[in-house]
C-alpha cells in the first residue's frame, strides 16, 4: 500500500538519497544531488510544499508544488509550478504519479495561483503523455520551446567586437545598471520572475558582465549562477554527441586550455544563465558576452556555460557558433483559474520528471 503525505524536515535525507538514485535523461543521463539540504534550492525559487509516496519506510516517489510572482506583460501574477516529480522505476506504470500530481494540484489551488506551468524535456515521452491528459489530468497547452545551450568552458581567445563594443565584469556598484538593463530587455519574456537575480549577491554564487558602447553607455549584459552549493549534476552516462565534446575537452585540458569534463559519477560544474539581454547591436553584444563568459568559466575551473533561451528569443539565433550541446524542452501551462470567475481549473504540471 502506497502512502502519499506531505514531506517533513525529517524526510530531507531520504529525499536526497532518492534523488541520487533516480536518473533523468536529456540524451546524457544524470542525477541531481540536492544534499545535504534538500530544500535549499526551493528556498531560492519561492514558496513550496513537497509530497512523498512511501511504501513502509521506502520512498517511491516525490513531487513539489512551487509558487512565486511572475510577469505576464505588465501584470504581476502568482505563477504555480509542479517541479521535481520523481517515481522509482519499480513504481512506474502504477498510480503513484497521478496521486502525487493530485496532491500537488490541490496545494496550488489553495495558494490562489493564476497560472500553472511546466518545462518538460522533448525526449521525455512519458511526461508529455501526462500533460496531454493521458493520466486523467486536464491537458496543458504547449506555450513555447526552450533551448538549454551548453558551451564547454575553454580559454577562448579574446575577441574584439565590431564597433568598439567592450565588456567589463559587473561589480557591487552596478546594481542599478543591471536592474534597468534586465527590466528593459526582459519585456515580453512571459512569466519572468519579478526579481531576476540578486545583485549584489551576498552568497557569491552569481557572476555578471556588462556590455558597453564606445561612449560607455550600457547596452547589454549577462548574469550567471553557480548552483553547486544547492544542486550538483552527476553524469550517469554520456550521450554519443557529448562523448565527442568530452574528447575535445580532454585534448584542450592537456594543453591547459580547459578543464576536462568529469568522469561518470563526478559533479559537472557549470554556470547557468539567469539573464541575457541586449538593448542594441544585439549580434555583437550577444557573441561578446557569451565568449567572455566561456573564458571566465574556464579560468574559474568550470566545465560548462549553460545559456537558457526561448526559441523565439531573437538572441537565440545570435549565439556564437562554437562547440556546444543543445537540449530542447517545451513549456506547458494553462490558467489555473478561469478569468473573472474565481473557479479553479484543476490543471497540473511538472518539471524534471524522471519517468521516461
Amino acid at each position: 500500500m502506497t502512502l502519499i503525505r506531505e514531506a517533513s524536515p525529517a524526510d530531507g535525507s531520504r529525499l536526497v538519497a532518492f534523488f541520487r538514485e533516480t536518473a533523468l535523461r536529456a540524451s546524457t543521463e544524470f542525477v541531481l544531488d540536492r544534499g545535504p539540504d534538500f530544500d535549499a534550492l526551493l528556498r531560492i525559487r519561492g514558496h513550496w510544499r513537497t509530497f512523498v509516496a512511501l511504501e513502509g519506510e521506502r520512498v517511491r516517489g516525490s513531487v513539489t508544488a512551487l509558487w512565486h510572482e511572475g510577469l505576464d506583460g505588465d501584470k504581476v501574477l502568482v505563477v504555480g509550478e509542479i517541479v521535481d516529480l520523481r517515481v522509482a522505476p519499480e513504481a512506474r506504470g502504477g498510480p503513484a504519479a497521478a496521486r502525487l500530481l493530485g496532491r500537488a494540484r490541490e496545494a496550488l489551488e489553495e495558494t490562489g495561483a493564476d497560472w500553472v506551468l511546466c518545462l518538460i524535456g522533448d525526449r521525455n515521452r512519458e511526461a508529455r503523455r501526462l500533460v496531454s491528459g493521458g493520466a486523467g489530468i486536464p491537458p496543458l497547452a504547449a506555450l513555447g520551446r526552450y533551448a538549454s545551450v551548453h558551451y564547454p568552458a575553454w580559454r577562448i581567445p579574446r575577441w574584439a567586437a565590431p564597433g568598439g563594443i567592450s565588456v567589463r565584469r559587473a561589480d557591487a556598484g552596478d546594481a542599478r545598471v543591471l536592474a534597468e538593463l534586465a527590466r528593459e530587455t526582459s519585456t515580453g519574456r512571459r512569466f519572468a520572475p519579478t526579481t531576476l537575480f540578486p545583485w549584489p549577491d551576498p552568497s557569491g554564487t552569481h557572476r555578471g558582465w556588462i556590455a558597453e558602447a564606445p561612449t560607455g553607455q550600457p547596452i547589454g549584459g549577462l548574469v550567471v549562477w553557480d548552483p553547486m552549493a544547492v544542486r550538483r549534476i552527476r553524469v550517469r552516462r554520456y550521450s554519443s554527441a557529448d562523448q565527442v565534446l568530452r574528447g575535445l575537452m580532454a585534448l584542450a585540458a592537456m594543453v591547459g586550455a580547459a578543464t576536462a569534463l568529469p568522469k561518470v559519477g563526478e559533479p559537472l560544474r557549470l554556470w547557468a544563465s539567469r539573464w541575457l539581454g541586449a538593448r542594441s547591436s544585439a549580434r555583437e553584444v550577444t557573441s561578446l558576452l557569451a565568449r567572455t563568459a566561456i573564458r571566465a568559466a574556464a579560468e574559474e575551473g568550470q566545465h560548462v556555460l549553460q545559456l537558457n533561451l526561448e526559441e523565439r528569443d531573437p538572441l537565440f539565433g545570435l549565439l556564437p557558433a562554437l562547440p556546444r550541446s543543445c537540449y530542447w524542452s517545451t513549456l506547458y501551462g494553462r490558467p489555473l483559474r478561469e478569468p473573472g470567475t474565481g473557479v479553479t481549473d484543476a490543471a497540473i504540471c511538472h518539471t524534471d520528471v524522471a519517468l521516461a
